[in-house]
């Protein structure tokens, strides 16, 4: 018999062999009654098992696309953790962006309160993300420092002048309210004994009050200059909405720092004697709008 002729033969008593019927009886364990009877044949039963794994295989398919048991599967998870990995890293890189863009205008805002001139080269280095080690800056003597202080708070207004980003005040808005119409809290009730004469370059008004009597901020807004100098002793400044600008000098403490946000009404300096040009307790209190100083007596009553 030829190889071809054996394998038909084969084939042919498997086909035979699958179509064999055999019976599946269930009988009762006390009884021995006959409960049911399953006629079954090899390829009936192939048929069930192969359709029984599918149905199963698909079942776990879905149950893993669409449950959170997919993150349980290895090599899933890390990818999903990769993702959200990605996602954090590129929202922490846009927030140090931002930050280094606030650093910079800070620091220019401080040039400019303290009339220091950056020059290109400086800007340049600000701007870069180069490793290259930055040249330490030249030490200034004491008496340096204490003269840009006090310069610092005249010089405030002149810069201001030209508006715009550059002199750290904001530029008026569409929404600016006329000054006649804002209101002010009184920031300290008293005698006016130095009224404002800009010809003296005396640009403000002097308050007497008793000593240890508390000075009110007149506007919300924000503290950025809070510091001692020897000709008005300790001053504070406070940048207001709608372009004001106010100076309370000659404090004898400090409630604020740089950066602070105060309330309309809420303390911010105690009424004191310091600086070369006091003679005595009180207040000098300044008042600047869109970087032109105005006589305080025509908006408050003191």
């Amino acid at each position: 018999m030829s190889e071809i002729e054996e394998k038909t033969s084969r084939w042919k008593k498997i086909r035979a062999k699958s179509k064999d019927e055999y019976q599946l009886v269930i009988r009762d364990v006390k009884s021995y009654q006959e409960v049911s009877t399953y006629n079954l044949t090899p390829l009936n039963i192939y048929v069930a098992v192969s359709a029984a794994v599918f149905l199963i295989a698909v079942a776990v398919f879905f149950l893993i696309a669409y449950t959170p048991l997919r993150q349980y599967v290895p090599g899933y998870g890390d990818i999903v953790q990769r993702r959200e990995m990605n996602e954090m890293e590129s929202l922490i890189e846009e927030m140090s962006d931002e930050l280094d863009a606030q650093a910079l205008y800070i620091k220019n805002l401080t040039h400019n309160i303290y009339g220091e001139v950056t020059t290109s080269r400086e800007l340049e280095e600000s701007t870069t993300t180069s490793d290259s080690v930055s040249t330490e800056p030249v030490p200034l003597s004491e008496s340096e420092i204490r003269l840009r202080k006090e310069m610092s708070l005249e010089r405030v207004g002149d810069a201001s002048r030209a508006g715009g980003p550059a002199s750290g005040i904001p530029s008026p808005g569409s929404n600016e309210v006329p000054l006649a119409q804002i209101f002010f809290v009184t920031p300290v009730n008293g005698e006016i004994s130095a009224g404002y004469k800009p010809s003296e370059d005396h640009f403000g008004v002097d308050i007497l009050a008793p000593q240890n009597t508390p000075i009110k901020a007149v506007r919300d807004g924000i503290v950025f200059i809070s510091e001692f100098t020897s000709s008005n002793g300790n001053v504070i400044g406070v940048q207001h909405d709608n372009n004001l600008v106010t100076f309370y000098k000659h404090n004898s403490q400090l409630l604020k720092k740089v950066g602070d946000k105060v309330k309309a009404g809420e303390a911010v300096a105690i009424i004191g004697n310091t600086g070369r040009l006091s003679s005595g307790p009180h207040l000098h209190f300044e008042l600047w709008h869109e970087g032109a100083v105005v006589d305080p007596t025509e908006y408050l009553r003191f």
